[in-house]
């Protein structure tokens, strides 16, 4: 797989230059998006120089050969999110980083900060779908800036809540709730991209691909109880209402069927 087909949260941090630090001349095997705090730096890339300021970002690109140092007077603190291709590397492109572009402008701390600073309160290793969606909202912010944002990312949202969906349907309280504190977007902006995607509401969405699913388990046999619990429903009176309402018969109705089909081929 290389890297624009895989989608991997790699690292974020924070780093307070006051002491002087630079990195390279070197390069990095991944995308690294970083944000200026405060202060001033100098970012280098291959052999042309760009002096960046406060609000505004850099990205680097994998296997790139770049340096970068704080300014002696007024020295950067910066944050920053690391990623491989995927959903990320479809908004990049939407943004103002092209192949040329590696410097974007001004975006005000107030604006985007609360992000860096929730994915970086994030422990390692841990809640990779949540620290996932805060990257892609990050990268929202700059297409909100400098972008199409409505065309460029919306449906960025619809594609990777298709992929949540897909990961945790099983859990009874994974909810829209649960996807839009994980994609640091209001129930508005969720509802908007599903609309435009697929002309369904994210909440129709998760109950139908929850019956999808479970015409795959009753076509094996399982019983409707361990049915509904295995797709999310808590309560088997109402899968099974549900089902009905769906495909025209019950649960258990469907499993014979399915199950006397598959017996007499």
């Amino acid at each position: 797989m290389n890297i624009a087909e895989q989608e991997t949260m790699i690292s974020c941090g924070r780093r307070d230059c006051s002491d002087m630090h630079s990195w390279g001349p070197g390069i990095r095997t991944c995308y690294i998006v970083h944000y200026i705090i405060r202060g001033k730096g100098i970012f280098v890339r291959g052999n042309k120089y760009f002096r960046i300021s406060a609000g505004e970002s850099f990205l680097i690109r994998p296997f790139e050969t770049v340096t970068y140092y704080p300014d002696e007077s007024d020295p950067w603190e910066y944050t920053w999110i690391a990623f491989l291709g995927g959903k990320y590397l479809d908004v990049l492109k939407k943004i103002n980083f092209s192949n040329e572009k590696c410097i974007i402008g001004f975006i005000p701390a107030e604006k985007i900060m609360p992000f860096y600073t929730l994915i970086n309160e994030i422990p390692f290793g841990t809640c990779e779908n949540t620290a996932c969606g805060i990257a892609l909202a990050i990268l929202g912010k700059y297409a909100d800036s400098f972008g199409n944002a409505e065309k460029s990312y919306g449906n960025i949202y619809f594609d990777y809540t298709v992929q949540l969906i897909k990961n945790n349907f099983h859990k009874p309280d994974f909810d829209l709730s649960v996807i839009c504190k994980m994609l640091c977007i209001s129930r508005a902006t969720l509802h908007r991209s599903f609309i435009t995607a697929c002309g369904t509401s994210p909440g129709v969405y998760i109950t139908q691909y929850r019956l999808e699913r479970a015409k795959e388990f009753l076509k094996r046999g399982s019983s409707v109880k361990n049915t509904a619990a295995s797709c999310g429903f808590l309560d088997p009176l109402y899968f099974s209402k549900s089902f009905k309402a769906s495909f025209g018969m019950p649960p258990s109705e469907y499993k014979r069927t399915s199950c006397n089909k598959i017996n007499n081929r």
